[in-house]
Order: C-alpha cells, then sequence, then structure tokens
C-alpha cells in the first residue's frame, strides 16, 4: 500500500478486508442504516449542547457594555469579553485525547456541567474577576462540548454519512450565534444581564437529562485508573496551552491595550510561536501525543486543515465587518445592522446540509471545495465594491454568496480529513480541527481590524474637521462607526469615503485569503470516503442490533 493510499475498509474491529476488485466506495450506495430512538436523542442532546454554546458566545456582545458597567469592569474590559473565547479555545486537543483514553461519555457531560457551573458563577458574580472566573469555568465546558459534538456525531455514523449530520449539528449552532445578540440585548432591555447567563442552566439540564440514559458510548478501557492518567500527554499539553494563551494574549491585546509594534504586544505573540514550534518537536518523542504529527503527514489533510483555518477567519471576517459597514455607511443601529447580516446564516446552513448530502451521494469532496472558495472569492470581491449608495438587494446577494461561499466546505472538511486517516485516529483529527477552526475566529477579528485601522489611519488627512479626525484614529473608528450618521455636509461625506476606502482594502485582502483557499484544493488528494463504521465507540444498545442485522447478511460489523 502507497503512503498516499486510504486506510482499508473493515468490517470488523479485528480483521480488515479489501472492497472487491474493480468496485470503487466512491460509487458503492451507502449502506441503509436504521436510527433508532436512542440515536434521535443523543443526537438532539447534541443539537441542544451546540446551540447554549454558540448562544453564549453571542449573547455577551450586546450585554457587556452593561456588565461591565454594574460591575466597575472598565479596566478588564477586555478580559470580560474574551476569558471565554481563551479557555474554549486552548482546551479542545487535551479533550481530544481524555474522550481517546476515559471514552466520550464522560468528557462530554463533564463539558456540560463545567458549562452549566460557569453560567451560575457569571451570573452571580459581584465583582469582575469572579465574573471573569465564570467565563472561564464556561469556556472549558464550551471547548469540551463544541469538539466533543463533532467527535460524537463522527462515532455514531459512517464517513459517508457524517457531512449530512454535521451540517444539521452547524444549523443548530448558526442559529443560537443568531440569536445570541437578539436574546442578549432583549434581557439586557427587560430584565437584568445575569439572566444571560442563567438562561443556560435549563437548557443544560435538558442536555443532561438526555445524554446520562441515553449516551452510553462503548470504549476500550484501559487496566486501571492509573494506567488511563499516566496515558496523558501532560507536557505537550501544559506547552500547548501556555503557547495558545499567550498568542491569545497578544491577538486580544494588540491595538486595544498596546499598540501593535509595543513590546507587550510583541513579546507574547513570540513566545506563543517559539513555544508551539516546541510543541510540535514534543509531539515527535511522546508515547501518546495530544496532536501526532501524522495527522499531517498525508497531503489531504495537511491542506484541508488550513483550508478549515481559512474558512473560519472569513466566516469571523464577515461577521466582524459588515456591521461596522452599515453602521457607518448605511447609519444602521446595532440592533438593525445584527439582522442585516442573516442573509449569510439563512444561506450557510442550507447550503451545508445541502454540500453534506451530496458529499454522502457522491464521495466527492474536491468539487465542493473548488465551488465554495470560488463562490467565497467572488463574494468578497463584491462586498469590496459597496459604498453608501449600494442598494439592499446588491448587499444582501453579495452575502448571500458569502454564505454559499462558507457553507460548501464547512461541513465537507472533517470528512475529507478523516477519509485518509484511520477511525482510531477520529478523536484527535477531529479536535485538531475544532482547534483551528476556533483559532482561525480569533485571527478573523484580528487580521481585519489591524487592516481596517491602518488604512484609516492612513486616510485621515482627507477629514477636514479636526476634531471628527481625532475620534477614528489609532483604533477608534470601530466604535465611532454609529455616530457617523451624526454628521453633516463635507464632513459625512469625508468620513464615508475614509470608511469606505478602508473596508474595500480589508475585503481584498479577505479576497487574498479565499483565493489562497481555492489554490489550495489543487493540492488535495481524491481518497474514496468509506462507506462502513469501523469504531470502538458506537453507541452500546445499538451494538447487538447490528450484530444481529449483520450476522443475517453472512458478516459481522461490531461498533
Amino acid at each position: 500500500m502507497s503512503k498516499e493510499s486510504p486506510p482499508p475498509i473493515t468490517t470488523t474491529n479485528n480483521s480488515t478486508s479489501s472492497a472487491p476488485e474493480g468496485t470503487s466506495t466512491t460509487d458503492a450506495k451507502p449502506p441503509s442504516s436504521r436510527k433508532g430512538v436512542q440515536f434521535w436523542l443523543v443526537f438532539l442532546s447534541l443539537c441542544f449542547a451546540g446551540f447554549v454554546a454558540a448562544t453564549d458566545s453571542t449573547i455577551i456582545f450586546t450585554a457587556l457594555p452593561t456588565i461591565s458597567n454594574e460591575l466597575g469592569g472598565q479596566a478588564q474590559y477586555i478580559w470580560l469579553g474574551n476569558a471565554y473565547v481563551f479557555s474554549s479555545t486552548a482546551i479542545q486537543p487535551l479533550y481530544g485525547q481524555l474522550a481517546n483514553i476515559f471514552g466520550r461519555r464522560y468528557p462530554m457531560i463533564v463539558s456540560v456541567a463545567l458549562f452549566a457551573l460557569g453560567s451560575g458563577i457569571a451570573g452571580r458574580a459581584n465583582t469582575s474577576a469572579m465574573f471573569i472566573s465564570g467565563r472561564l469555568v464556561q469556556g472549558l465546558g464550551a471547548g469540551g462540548m463544541v469538539m466533543l459534538i463533532d467527535l460524537i456525531v463522527c462515532d455514531l455514523l459512517p464517513l459517508r454519512e457524517r457531512s449530512t449530520y454535521l451540517g444539521a449539528v452547524l444549523g443548530a449552532c448558526a442559529v443560537g450565534s443568531l440569536v445570541g445578540p437578539v436574546i442578549g440585548g432583549a434581557i439586557v432591555t427587560r430584565t437584568t444581564w445575569r439572566w444571560a447567563f442563567w438562561i443556560n442552566l435549563p437548557i443544560c439540564a435538558v442536555t443532561l437529562a438526555s445524554m446520562i440514559p441515553f449516551l452510553r458510548l462503548s470504549w476500550k478501557r484501559s487496566p486501571s485508573w492509573m494506567h488511563s492518567l499516566l496515558r496523558i500527554d501532560y507536557l505537550g499539553n501544559i506547552i500547548f496551552i501556555g503557547s495558545i494563551t499567550s498568542i491569545l494574549i497578544g491577538l486580544v491585546q494588540g491595538g486595544i491595550v498596546y499598540p501593535w509594534g509595543s513590546w507587550r504586544t510583541i513579546l507574547p505573540l513570540v513566545v506563543g510561536f517559539v513555544g508551539w514550534a516546541v510543541f510540535f518537536v514534543q509531539q515527535n518523542f511522546c508515547a501518546e501525543p495530544t496532536m501526532p504529527l501524522r495527522l499531517f503527514a498525508h497531503r489531504t489533510s495537511a491542506i484541508v486543515y488550513p483550508q478549515d483555518f481559512v474558512v473560519s477567519v472569513l466566516l469571523e471576517w464577515a461577521i466582524y465587518i459588515l456591521p461596522l459597514y452599515f453602521q457607518s455607511q448605511l447609519s444602521a443601529s446595532a440592533l438593525t445592522s445584527g439582522l442585516d447580516i442573516l442573509p449569510i446564516n439563512a444561506f450557510m446552513i442550507p447550503t451545508g446540509a445541502v454540500a453534506g448530502a451530496i458529499l454522502t451521494k457522491t464521495g466527492r469532496y474536491k468539487p465542493l471545495h473548488w465551488a465554495g472558495f470560488g463562490v467565497l472569492a467572488i463574494s468578497c470581491g463584491l462586498l469590496s465594491t459597496m459604498s453608501s449608495s449600494t442598494s439592499t438587494v446588491a448587499w444582501a446577494w453579495f452575502e448571500i454568496l458569502a454564505g454559499i461561499g462558507i457553507g460548501l466546505p464547512l461541513t465537507t472538511q472533517l470528512p475529507a480529513i478523516q477519509a485518509v486517516l484511520p477511525e482510531s485516529d477520529t478523536a484527535i483529527s477531529t479536535s485538531t480541527y475544532s482547534f483551528v477552526r476556533s483559532f482561525g475566529f480569533v485571527w478573523g477579528a484580528t487580521i481585519p481590524s489591524i487592516v481596517f485601522n491602518s488604512r484609516v489611519n492612513a486616510m485621515l488627512d482627507s477629514v477636514d474637521d479636526s476634531n471628527v479626525r481625532a475620534a477614528p484614529a489609532n483604533g477608534g473608528a470601530y466604535s465611532f462607526a454609529l455616530s457617523v450618521k451624526n454628521l453633516t455636509g463635507p464632513t459625512l461625506e469625508q468620513t464615508l469615503y475614509v470608511y469606505k476606502e478602508a473596508m474595500r482594502i480589508v475585503w481584498l485582502v479577505g479576497l487574498a485569503f479565499a483565493l489562497v483557499g481555492f489554490l489550495l484544493v489543487f493540492a488535495e488528494k481524491h481518497i474514496d470516503i468509506r462507506i462502513t463504521l469501523e469504531t470502538e465507540f458506537g453507541l452500546e444498545g445499538a451494538k447487538e442490533t447490528k450484530e444481529s442485522e449483520s450476522a443475517v447478511g453472512g458478516r459481522v460489523i461490531e461498533c
């Protein structure tokens, strides 16, 4: 077998057999599989978990100013908003290793419980330090939930079917992200901000009520708990979490707390990236690594992981920049600008579901990736042309194209990665995928912010009014966007021009990212998508049924 060959198709956990000569799994029909009540209850609980995690990641956008004022946390404003991001991003690879060692059930239940605990702490907080602590605990839970949701879906379904169900989970997450700011605004307006976090508790209770009795997955147990604990890559995780945290500190502080050229911004970034390099060296010598280098040994996985990063960057890019356009160029309020980005989610969700169905039917991911990045590049080019005179129909269609371009690769990248890896690497490949996605979201806000603010600073000389010229300078342009509508005469025209040109450059840089993703697809190698499920982590209740069904057909398939 060559290095580029896919893992063999197997029919049991203990033996392997190739597909019949002259056939291809790409052309083979996915086996029909009946899914019982246990499957659907577990799947529904995963959707609930995804919804609540996504809602909480965005609900704070509209509630944060009120929280900061009430807790006296103006000096810690950046940490109030980003503590959740820190802990949820850096912890995901560790969850992947824990899921391999202790099974999926216990890490998932602990993740939901941690998320509920953090919600209670944040909602009860009387000081900014207590609130930040609650958000850190929430993030530890959310990081595990986000990663394990994808992983459990992969455990329950053959590779060919996964993208369809991942699309459904994506829909739940997207709805949560969409309604989060609206719920936050409504809660802050009508009652105390604390309900923005307490509202998670009943949803978590319903999720746990479904998971505890029904989320029972098989797993290969270690001889003892001590043996299990010794399998954890403690050194690797310490290096990784420390390095990623250092990078995130630099990214979050840069341009807000300290200038990008300040040593206080540069030093954490340098330390973080050096530490990350040390982590990969350490992984090469670790007995059971957290992120083994074999994940990147095949050219398809080595290419699709960077594509995952690009898609995540551009998704956050659009969510970050479009409200700025609506507020500055079209005089929209904060709430209205949030509603104006609906076309992206409205088309990203069904497009992801359609892409998953196409992959399930055909087993081919490269055309979907090409189409996605191609449409995404076109949308970035069109978005760069927007100004205060752009019609509603025009910008809505530009957003629709962006949603389609993001949706096509979003649900088909993880199956493409796993097609070139054995099922035994499902947990670590999924945790790495989830980490890359979360890490991309951070860069998706950072890069356009740097480009936008630098262009605004370079063009402010064209604004005659000295007071107006000073307001958007040095990172103030984002918050000043809502005040642009109050300007009049030549000052308004000059300010609109500055914002329009700055955003034009931002979208052209985004176009470059989309084109990089498009070109990367050429390096992918097509691998037949497996149509059988071979895992040690299937539903316990379904095992006997599958064995008896398979025995009728003359073979036994264990999961």
